[in-house]
């Protein structure tokens, strides 16, 4: 076996499917063709090659797989497809998420020909590491493979680095190095594992331990519980301590929010409002995997005595931090240090009595009246109608925040880009969702300038025959950024009158140009529907479940509906309102 040679494209191939990859997303080029060739004409291949339309869908698409599966590469052309995937990458690093991305290169000679005649291939800007030096600034690994002799050990080092850390690494291969002859594989790449010290680790629980001894405690989930798979860690603590918990916004549904003790997702001031000022009693609140990004955070100060922050790198305790700690080893040393100190579990209220609202934003109507068909009373009934057989995906801006207080069953039951928070990122993310979890059923919800960005993944789905479900929420605005930059026309009857005619309404620059969507299943395939009351909302949602076939549902929302969660920023002035004399800024 040892002597046995293989292209340099097939030991690639024998190494992701050995990781367990069933789908290569991306957008074929001449540079990749051998590679792609390869599992072509491979009748026994484990992969199916996904042709997207266009990089930056392959990306997130790759990214939301990634999330589900573990894993997840994606392959396209230098320069031109490289340099646009670059904005996907880019999230994957910042959220963690093990990606790999195949670059396929001019060939040596064209390379050589740039050097020695100045003449540049298709794609090609005259620098050779042009490529591979912008992605090393969003990659944990990046090699270069010119040749066969070396292309087993960079392969294998990249994909290594990727388990490793579980996030994006690059591999660049010039086109005809594809082809070359090079040894199989004959030992199988390392398992993920801690280097991680543990004398640390128990170092770091026992400090906690004594911080908890006598105090009333709450645990708060991050996304590193699911990144690093320690759910059933997680589980452990909390059904043996006997004490409730919250999770971020990024660590939405990391275990199932059906558990007894979940009490809803804590993020600062954009969290429901029971949930925020009972969480913010807590005497000792211990944050798991959570991390400190501003969105992540809505705004809470976590350094502050109350609060402990451990993640993969260490634990935070107060003006205190220990360094090289493995997140599970300090989750299991935690069990058993707590075990031995008196302390109280904090309680926050009795969810059992809750109604099963509780979760979404409170929405109280006058007797006989109609409700209007708002953000807050969309997601009040699509709480009821999400279920297990469903992933859902939500978009940056109002609809991750509409959608926050969904209740998820599934354990990993909720995508969102909640840190890096690129518009656009839930419709393609949608595909991969479902390739990856072909049993369940991804449901989107996507702001109408979000949607514009991306909407040719839907091209993509139907051609896969997916049954996807895209909610289009269409405000006709961009209302996150005029929300930050000046929400003046959000505030309703508190609306101030500024000498400033443009401080009084939407800028022109935020007004979207109409679409309209349910019609684009007319190029796309699939199912268009138009609601613009509950009412036909609810007809709708009546019909999904007999429907195969992916669905676009364009939901009109008045122009100044925000998700109650966002309301607190109304109170506060906006980046351009500074300019105003009457706003005290002290």
């Amino acid at each position: 076996m040892a002597d046995k040679k293989i292209s340099v494209a097939k030991y690639l191939q024998i190494r992701l499917e050995e990781l367990g990859l069933t789908h290569l997303f991306g957008i074929a080029g001449n540079y990749t063709a051998p590679f792609l060739n390869t599992i072509l004409e491979d009748k026994n291949a484990k992969i199916k090659v996904v042709n997207d339309t266009n990089e930056i869908n392959a990306g997130h698409c790759t990214d939301a797989y990634a999330r589900q599966n573990g894993f997840a590469a994606v392959a396209v052309t230098y320069g031109v497809g490289a340099f646009t995937l670059l904005n996907s990458v880019a999230g994957s690093y910042v959220e963690h998420c093990p990606v790999l991305v195949i670059n396929g290169a001019p060939t040596n000679k064209d390379q050589q020909r740039s050097l020695v005649q100045g003449m540049l291939a298709s794609h090609m800007t005259g620098d050779m590491y042009s490529n591979i030096n912008v992605f090393r600034n969003v990659t944990v690994a990046a090699e270069q493979i010119t040749g066969s002799s070396d292309a087993p050990y960079k392969i294998d080092a990249v994909l290594n680095a990727c388990l490793l850390y579980g996030r994006p690494v690059y591999l660049e291969v010039f086109e005809d190095a594809w082809r070359m002859e090079c040894d199989a594989p004959v030992t199988p790449l390392v398992e993920r594992g801690t280097s991680k010290c543990k004398t640390s680790a128990r170092k770091a629980a026992q400090k906690v331990a004594a911080m908890a001894r006598g105090k009333e405690i709450i645990f708060w989930g991050g996304i590193e519980i699911q990144r690093y798979g320690i759910q059933k860690e997680f589980l452990d603590l909390i059904e043996t301590t006997d004490t409730e918990f919250v999770t971020s916004i990024l660590g939405k549904s990391i275990v199932s929010e059906n558990h007894p003790k979940f009490k809803g997702v804590f993020n600062g001031k954009a969290s429901p409002k029971d949930v925020k000022e009972q969480f913010e009693k807590a005497e000792l609140k211990i944050g798991l995997g959570v991390w400190t990004t501003g969105k992540n955070l809505g705004g809470f100060d976590v350094w502050k005595d109350d609060t402990v922050l451990a993640n993969h790198s260490g634990v935070r305790i107060g003006a205190s931090y220990i360094a090289n700690v493995s997140l599970k080893d300090f989750i299991i040393f935690l069990k058993e240090e707590l075990t031995k100190v008196t302390f109280s579990a904090y309680e926050m209220y009795d969810t059992e009595k809750l109604p099963k609202s509780f979760f979404v934003a409170d929405v109280s109507i006058a007797k006989n009246e109609k409700p209007l068909l708002t953000y807050d009373t969309f997601f009040k009934r699509i709480n009821s109608f999400i279920n297990s057989s469903h992933i859902v995906v939500a978009d940056a801006g109002f609809p991750l925040l509409g959608a926050q207080g969904i209740r998820i069953a599934e354990p990993n039951g909720f995508v969102a880009q909640a840190s890096w928070l690129s518009i656009g990122y839930s419709v393609p993310a949608a595909t991969g969702v479902k390739c990856a979890r072909p049993d369940k059923r991804a449901v989107v919800f996507v702001g109408d300038g979000a949607f514009q960005e991306t909407c040719q993944a839907i091209s993509t789905q139907n051609k896969l025959k997916h049954d996807t479900i895209v909610f289009v929420l269409d405000n006709g605005i961009y209302g996150i950024e005029q929300m930050l930059v000046n929400p003046n026309p959000f505030r309703g009857d508190d609306k101030v009158d500024y000498d400033i005619p443009d401080l009084n309404n939407v800028y022109d620059y935020n007004e979207m140009h109409r679409w309209k969507y349910a019609k684009l299943v007319d190029v796309f395939g699939g199912k268009g529907f138009e609601v613009n009351t509950l009412d036909e909302l609810e007809e709708v949602l009546q019909q999904l479940g007999t429907i195969k076939e992916n669905t676009i549902i364009h939901v009109n929302i008045p122009k100044t509906s925000i998700p109650e969660a966002i309301a607190y920023k109304t109170e506060e002035p906006g980046e351009d309102e500074f300019l105003d004399k009457d706003w005290n800024l002290c």
